[in-house]
């Protein structure tokens, strides 16, 4: 039974959340802190979770199980973009929305989770949803906010979480691997991710006030569309995949990649809607409802899924 562990663990990582809005709203910290905090997360920490998880054995079982969540990435990734794509027309849905459906919070939120729930030896496969959404987020991501200008692949493959993946898939599939004070530097930074991401989190419903959060109505549709369509999809698709009980370690492998589908929304989207000014503060409360939801949310769709599989 994964959804005890879960919800502790949830809860934990809550708590950090909580004390730091505290620690906004008592004048300790400061809101634009998270800024800060967000590049350091999303260009440092989020590539050494990415590239150490890499560092293992490549057995059969490991890369058969890569390539499986890869796919479950792909697959989910595909279908919420159609939904975006429906939306955009049936409900008029901004770059924003369309971008908050489509894109989780994988990395930050779900990485973690699976490696307090699963084990560290997991979080491998988590970086095999990250390989789907960091290329796909990276390309037509960007091209939501960017009016579909040209491609800048060179910006791609630099991103440093792209970096992260693509040397990570080197070492692996080489089989080599770095003196041990540079691994242990890149697991104790990759053990940041779980509290940075919540106090980030935390810093930005600090500096926010309750009514900003509903100020536009519409932060509910997103809502429904993204913690509740589309993770009811994710759920169902991975049930009658059949893919977990196909195998002892299946079920094991198809709920990593249901987890990052079902996470909240994406933080670096407010990144990004910054710098194409595309209504940040409205990215921002997206993120922070759905997040907040996610600790009903997320317990709930896998205990759904865990009864629905056995």
């Amino acid at each position: 039974m994964i959804t005890i562990p879960l919800i502790k663990k949830i809860a934990e990582l809550f708590l950090i959340l909580f004390a730091t809005a505290a620690l906004v709203k008592t004048g300790v910290f400061r809101a634009d802190y998270s800024k800060v905090l967000s590049r350091i997360s999303l260009y440092f920490v989020t590539p050494c979770v990415v590239f150490n998880s890499f560092q293992k054995e490549l057995t059969p079982e490991v890369q058969q199980g890569f390539l499986t969540a890869a796919g479950f990435a792909a697959a989910f990734q595909l279908i919420f973009f159609l939904v975006a794509a429906v939306l955009r027309r049936a409900w008029k849905a901004t770059e924003v929305e369309r971008a908050s459906i489509v894109f989780t919070n994988a990395g930050n939120l779900v990485i973690p989770l699976v490696a307090y729930v699963l084990g560290q030896d997991w979080v491998i496969y988590v970086s095999a949803y990250i390989l789907v959404f960091n290329a796909m987020f990276w390309t037509i991501g960007i091209r939501m906010f960017d009016g579909g200008s040209a491609l800048n692949l060179k910006k791609v493959l630099l991103n440093p979480n792209i970096l992260a993946v693509l040397f990570g898939l080197v070492m692996l599939f080489s089989g080599l691997s770095l003196p041990e004070p540079v691994t242990v530097a890149f697991s104790d930074v990759a053990g940041m991710i779980g509290p940075l991401s919540m106090m980030i989190t935390g810093m930005v419903v600090g500096g926010m006030k309750l009514r900003d959060m509903f100020a536009n109505r519409r932060v509910f549709g997103v809502l429904f569309f993204r913690m509740v369509l589309c993770s009811g999809i994710a759920v169902l698709l991975s049930v009658v995949s059949g893919v977990a009980g196909s195998s002892p370690l299946g079920k094991a492998i198809v709920i990593i990649p249901l987890l990052s589908a079902i996470a909240p929304s994406a933080s670096n989207i407010n990144q990004v809607a910054i710098l194409y000014n595309k209504d940040a503060p409205y990215a921002s409360a997206i993120n922070v409802l759905t997040t907040l939801s996610c600790i009903v949310t997320i317990p709930l769709w896998m205990w759904l899924f865990d009864r629905l599989v056995g």
